[in-house]
């Protein structure tokens, strides 16, 4: 499955007011107006929780435009003092991470909605997709709305990193002939990213905010994670990658990047 189909002809056709920029590679780079959202909720603990989504631009590597949103989700907990609990022992429940899930796709649909004609991928908890009632709640939410954007995608976080990678690669093959994508966000392990060849996913997603890519033995080690894990996915997408260092992840084998917003701290 081609999680990020757009090729320089296909994104030539999008009109799309928000668009900055054009598709031609000697144009100033396509990028996407900012979209944000949030939604609280209550626990079956009684925790408070703000969660806020925020779409980020692909950027393909190879001509540098962005060609698809990825949805970043960070949950907080409200209440004060007392919510610190949350991270504590005896976090969240299944059937909390659920409603998450369930509640991201649909807001987060509506936010992929804006830049209408593009993918989008979506945060999933592993837990979620590990039990037949959320694999089919999140595939029920995620279809039921005939508006969704084209080619969404699920990013599982949590998943690559469960001793039971079988597990993993039984739900990617129930998701297999459908009309969501699979991806797969996995620690940034040379190690834990071969074991994931058996799995046949598409795409694989590395963080790259603590992976040194400065450095000049850092980026020596980058090169060869990214090598590793384009030799077992057809796609590999880098988040939070330094812009400067584009070239030389695109030339590692990375196929897509979500920049990491370089902006100065002010105290």
């Amino acid at each position: 499955m081609a999680l990020f189909p757009y090729g320089p002809q296909d994104r030539a056709g999008l009109t799309d007011p928000n668009l900055i920029g054009t598709a031609n590679p000697s144009q100033p780079p396509r990028r996407y107006q900012p979209e944000e959202a949030s939604f609280s909720l209550t626990s079956r603990g009684r925790r408070g929780l703000s969660i806020s989504l925020i779409a980020q631009d692909i950027v393909e590597l190879d001509t540098g435009q962005a060609v698809s949103r990825r949805v970043r989700r960070i949950i907080r907990h409200t209440g004060g003092q007392a919510g610190l609990s949350l991270f504590g022992r005896g976090t969240l429940e299944g059937s909390d991470l659920r409603r998450i899930d369930l509640q991201t796709l649909r807001m987060g649909v509506t936010l992929l909605r804006r830049t209408p004609g593009l993918t989008g991928v979506l945060p999933v908890f592993w837990r979620t997709l590990a039990t037949s009632h959320g694999r089919f709640a999140l595939l029920y939410a995620g279809t039921h709305d005939e508006a969704q954007p084209t080619g969404l995608s699920l990013e599982i976080m949590g998943g690559a990193e469960s001793s039971r990678l079988d597990a993993v690669a039984e739900v990617f093959e129930q998701f297999r002939t459908g009309p969501i994508g699979m991806i797969l966000h996995a620690a940034p392990d040379p190690g834990l990213v071969r074991q994931l060849e058996g799995i046949h996913a598409a795409c694989v997603t590395l963080d790259f905010a603590g992976v040194d890519h400065v450095s000049a033995d850092g980026k020596s080690g980058a090169r060869d994670l990214i090598a590793v894990a384009r030799q077992v996915v057809p796609q590999v997408l880098l988040v939070n990658l330094r812009p400067e260092w584009a070239p030389a992840a695109h030339e590692a084998g990375a196929t897509h990047a979500v920049f990491a917003p370089m902006e100065k701290l002010s105290l």
